[in-house]
């Protein structure tokens, strides 16, 4: 495990060893005694778009990974169709940073990484979980609905070549991401972050079929699940389908919030954020 730091705001930068071999760069915050959450960004991002969650007032300890395929963790050929190198992956961070069951949470596709992650070794060294505008299905029957169809007809420009396409496509997807505005400086990192991502990535992800009901309703821990009610990417209908499986999951649908509740509203997700990470670990 190797260490630098980001010079003047606070936040640690970490490169895990994730399942095979694969140097995974993770931004870390706060106390290292503190209530721990790992979060897990989305499709096409970086671990940057938490940053003003890692960079917020804070009592407790915030986690987050660049994905495999993503930002500046490494981008091996193979491995993005398979469950235990997502899983094993979340491991290794939990592992090497020594963290104490943490609560783990997925924004997007994060939050299937996170699924991946209790399919494969439980939900026994967690805390909670905590997922964000998150699909249980993807490229399996009945998940049609669980997608916007602004999102649907981006797909065949993200795993194009071209590059001039790649620009095009990737302001587009962060266009539809959001339904609040964002300041100029935050939309311009996340565009900045998307590119980081190449497409054939993209591509092996859309091959993937999930259907996480199953391990969804298995879940043991607290589980909060947050929606936003103008998402254009995940569907409402995602959360009822959460409701439905796992009647023991806390659902919140905000009103007039996008795909992205800790961008849009983050004063909001971090109060909602920090109140549950405590809860979950202290087990009150």
């Amino acid at each position: 495990m190797e260490t630098d730091a980001i010079a003047g705001d606070g936040i640690r930068s970490t490169t895990v060893t994730g399942a095979d071999g694969v140097p995974l760069r993770v931004l870390d915050a706060g106390s290292e005694d503190a209530p721990a959450v790992i979060l897990l960004h989305g499709f096409a991002q970086s671990a940057r778009s938490w940053l003003h969650q890692l960079t917020a007032p804070r009592s407790i300890r915030v986690v987050a990974p660049d994905l495999r395929g993503h930002g500046h963790s490494g981008k091996p050929d193979t491995g993005y169709l398979d469950e235990r190198v997502w899983a094993d992956d979340v491991a290794a961070v939990i592992d090497e940073l020594r963290l104490d069951r943490p609560v783990l949470g997925g924004w997007s596709y994060g939050g299937l990484v996170a699924l991946d992650y209790i399919a494969v070794h439980g939900d026994s060294a967690l805390s909670g979980l905590l997922t964000v505008d998150a699909s249980l299905l993807a490229g399996v029957p009945g998940a049609e609905r669980m997608f916007g169809p602004d999102f649907v007809a981006l797909l065949p420009g993200l795993t194009d070549e071209d590059e001039d396409t790649v620009a095009a496509v990737r302001r587009k997807l962060l266009d539809v991401s959001v339904e609040r505005p964002l300041a100029a400086d935050t939309a311009q990192t996340l565009l900045d972050a998307s590119l980081h991502t190449p497409p054939r990535v993209l591509a092996a992800l859309l091959q993937r079929p999930l259907d996480r009901s199953g391990t969804a309703a298995e879940v043991t821990v607290d589980w909060l699940a947050v929606q936003g009610g103008s998402d254009r990417i995940v569907a409402p209908a995602a959360l009822d389908h959460i409701a439905a499986v796992c009647p023991a999951a806390q659902v919140q649908l905000w009103e007039g919030t996008g795909h992205s509740p800790f961008l849009e509203e983050p004063d909001r997700f971090d109060e909602q954020l920090t109140a549950f990470v405590r809860r979950s670990v202290s087990g009150s």
